[in-house]
């Protein structure tokens, strides 16, 4: 059996047929069985009622998901969580990594690590400026405004410059627009971030921002991001 996730925070109609009469109208994050599924889905709701919706605008839940979200994790039971889900800070220590410490989430660890061998390989060093970051912090001077889902919230990203030759390249330096005047280093450790299957670079986002470097983690598993970002926020709090 599949299920899904009404995404829209204003609801979305349920229809008796594809683009057909309005039966009724599902809440945001209300779950529905996905009976069929084309281009529209053939939904029914906890109480009963089949009718069709955009399937553009459901979020599929994997199965193994569903026990989590059924069981109360997202209102806050830390006790549920499974432990690959619980943030776990540590330090990331690498031979090409200088600047900032370097906290972040356990299972960004092997992201960095490829992010690591790309600068060992383009000799440069990774300069790093933030990492770690609190959900209600203010970043003094970002480039651009913080997000709302950000992979720093849970440990998953990383800022930096980029050092080559002893000269520090920054924000101004490292846009895209730019990177034909860089040296051969710098272009060649951007390239390799860009052709990563899983890290992102910030100077390909629609707003750009150059320093920075994450995995996508929101929407690759977003449930695992809302996990990963409930048990650090229970930790924080267990220690005031």
């Amino acid at each position: 059996m599949k299920r899904g996730r009404v995404k829209p925070d204003s609801g979305l109609n349920l229809r008796e047929k594809p683009n057909g009469t309005k039966v009724a109208v599902l809440q945001h994050n209300q779950e529905v069985e996905i009976v069929d599924e084309v281009t529209f889905y053939r939904v029914k709701t906890h109480a009963g009622k089949v009718g069709y919706v955009h399937g553009d605008y459901i979020e599929k839940i994997p199965p193994k998901s569903l026990e989590k979200s059924q069981t109360g994790i997202e209102a806050g039971t830390q006790s549920l969580i499974h432990p690959s889900e619980e943030f776990v800070l540590t330090t990331f220590a690498g031979s090409e990594f200088i600047g900032e410490s370097v906290k972040v989430d356990k299972d960004f660890v092997p992201e960095l690590n490829r992010v690591n061998e790309f600068a060992k390989q383009s000799k440069v060093k990774i300069w790093v400026t933030s990492s770690i970051r609190n959900v209600s912090e203010q970043v003094m001077g970002a480039i651009v405004p913080p997000a709302t889902r950000s992979c720093h919230f849970v440990g998953h990203a990383i800022d930096m410059n980029v050092m080559c030759d002893g000269k520090l390249y920054n924000s101004k330096a490292l846009v895209k627009e730019n990177l034909d005047n860089l040296p051969e280093g710098v272009r060649r450790f951007i390239k390799s971030l860009c052709d990563d299957d899983v890290l992102r670079w910030g100077g390909e986002f629609s707003t750009a921002d150059p320093v920075h470097i994450d995995d996508n983690f929101y929407y690759r598993n977003q449930l695992m991001y809302k996990a990963k970002l409930l048990s650090r926020v229970s930790q924080l709090n267990a220690s005031l």
